[in-house]
């Protein structure tokens, strides 16, 4: 009877030790493991210019978008534009602004002049693509009239980092240059700030 009892009295101990411990695991899980702040993403607030028409945007690399952020600063980038035309056999954007305009619209948004003759720089590529009045599919929900868009691509080498698509309601130069200075500010939003 006697043995009984110690077994007992051993199995207690150990039920108890037992209980003890995970009591004691679990007390530090919560504390200093769970309640880690979870490390997120930086949010993008939309800024205002992206509301006036259909603009949309694509980050292709994160890390590379931050630090091409540093390259744009100091003017090291590099224009490259083109003109994608509408079906129709006249070409109202090539008549309307030049690619030289449009350079001078992204060194004003930029703020910045670019560099002359400088071996590693962030390319910026942009295409004016006129609205195609023959085209009766469309994959792209508008925010109503418009007359053509604006796709700019930055790349550092090949690999692409970020894209923006927006439309213009008119050709104006003005809504020209507000969508391109929009374009810009969005990939400088979407960097995350540098210290």
């Amino acid at each position: 009877m006697r043995r009984v009892r110690q077994s007992q009295v051993v199995n207690n101990f150990f039920t108890l030790a037992s209980i003890i411990i995970i009591s004691i695991v679990l007390t530090l899980y919560v504390k200093y493991i769970a309640n880690e702040p979870e490390i997120t993403k930086e949010k993008v607030i939309p800024l205002l210019c992206e509301q006036d028409t259909l603009t949309k945007y694509k980050v292709y690399n994160q890390e590379l978008l931050n630090e091409s952020q540093k390259a744009l600063i100091k003017g090291y980038y590099k224009l490259e534009g083109s003109y994608q035309k509408s079906q129709s056999n006249k070409s109202v954007a090539q008549e309307f602004i030049s690619l030289d305009e449009m350079n001078d619209y992204y060194i004003q948004a930029i703020q910045k002049k670019n560099k002359e003759n400088i071996k590693t720089y962030l390319t910026i590529e942009y295409v004016l693509i006129e609205k195609d009045k023959n085209s009766k599919t469309s994959d792209v929900k508008r925010k109503g009239f418009y007359s053509g868009s604006i796709m700019t691509t930055f790349k550092a080498g090949e690999k692409k980092i970020f894209k923006i698509f927006t439309d213009f309601r008119l050709y104006d130069k003005d809504e020209i240059l507000s969508r391109i200075d929009c374009s810009i500010k969005v990939y400088e939003n979407n960097a995350k700030k540098l210290k």
